[in-house]
């Protein structure tokens, strides 16, 4: 059968897509899968996702003729752990939320893997994604559509900074995205400022819009998140305090900033207040045996997982994202 695979693509979405080449119902794909919790039915992949055991998952692989490994390596949720217990051919649809989000795939890639039979929806740690082959942005929200990024090639640089930033300091390069892009946030909700307004404008859509609010503000984000990281590094040169000389120098680039961004004076100090205050207790670094980046000395983040979404990283008490909750 000829359907293409999508890296990060969910299972649901697949199944979808199998079941329209095949010219078949979801369910009737579903019982060749194997069983399923009696009442439970069908969901359309940008809703919920399908969960299968070992055996269903092997079935599927022989469906689509490939190996169960390749089936795997594309699909996240089919890999080991987050196969359904037993050796009885079975899928379930779960009640519970995910840790991760149904994107929807750009449509480039859903031109070049969809085969037609479907959009495909993708596993992601976020709400929103930029594709790095296509340079389009996609969000949870804007099903069937996405932003071309070509009038915004400042916020596609900025990615991929980002994202080498993330993989050169490891732990605390994650950690820190997430904490600026909650200080960068919270000015958005607090302030209209004439780049980002400027960035929204050349991709034809509002500044206003939270669901691509990510973009107007990706460069000054990662902008901040380095100041951050080089007050981490020096704390970690003095675990013990005190770390006043530190502190200054990262209010003066900041407030540097804020005077290109022509934010209110004084307003735009209280996030950084608060993550500093987040940020007071901190541990000794540890040698890091070999491994790039080194963990973050603040305690605030010592229990964290580097692959959380940004908002579950952020050690910030706000989710400026959230148009009902005050910042």
């Amino acid at each position: 059968m000829s359907v293409r695979l999508a890296g990060h693509e969910s299972n649901c979405s697949l199944l979808w897509r199998v079941a329209a080449a095949q010219g078949v119902d979801i369910a009737f794909l579903l019982d060749e899968l194997g069983d399923g919790e009696p009442g439970q039915q069908a969901v359309q992949p940008h809703l919920a996702e399908v969960f299968l055991s070992s055996p269903a998952a092997e079935r599927l692989a022989a469906m689509l003729n490939v190996e169960l490994s390749r089936l795997q390596w594309a699909l996240p949720h089919l890999r080991e752990t987050h196969l359904l217990p037993g050796q009885q051919a079975r899928w379930e649809w779960p009640w519970y939320p995910m840790e991760h989000y149904l994107v929807p795939a750009c449509s480039r890639c859903v031109a070049l893997r969809g085969g037609g039979w479907g959009p495909i929806w993708l596993v992601w740690p976020e709400s929103w994604k930029i594709c790095d082959r296509h340079g389009q942005f996609t969000h949870v929200r804007q099903s069937g559509s996405s932003m071309d990024l070509a009038p915004l090639a400042q916020v596609v640089r900025a990615h991929r900074q980002r994202q080498r930033f993330e993989h050169r300091h490891g732990p605390i390069g994650a950690y820190l995205i997430a904490d600026a892009f909650a200080i960068t946030g919270w000015w958005w909700r607090k302030t209209v400022v004439e780049c980002w307004a400027r960035r929204a404008q050349f991709a034809g859509q509002p500044e206003s819009n939270l669901e691509s609010a990510w973009l107007w503000m990706h460069p000054e984000a990662l902008e901040v998140a380095r100041a951050l990281l080089d007050y981490e590094r020096q704390r970690a040169m003095r675990p013990g305090g005190p770390w006043a000389v530190a502190e200054a120098q990262l209010l003066e680039h900041l407030a540097q900033m804020a005077d290109v961004l022509e934010l209110p004076p004084g307003t735009w100090r209280i996030p950084v207040a608060q993550w500093l205050h987040q940020h007071h207790r901190c541990m000794p670094p540890v040698a890091q045996m070999g491994k790039p980046g080194r963990p973050v000395t603040a305690l605030i983040h010592a229990d964290d997982e580097q692959q959380q979404s940004l908002a579950e990283r952020c050690c910030l008490p706000w989710d400026w994202n959230d148009p009902s909750v005050p910042v």
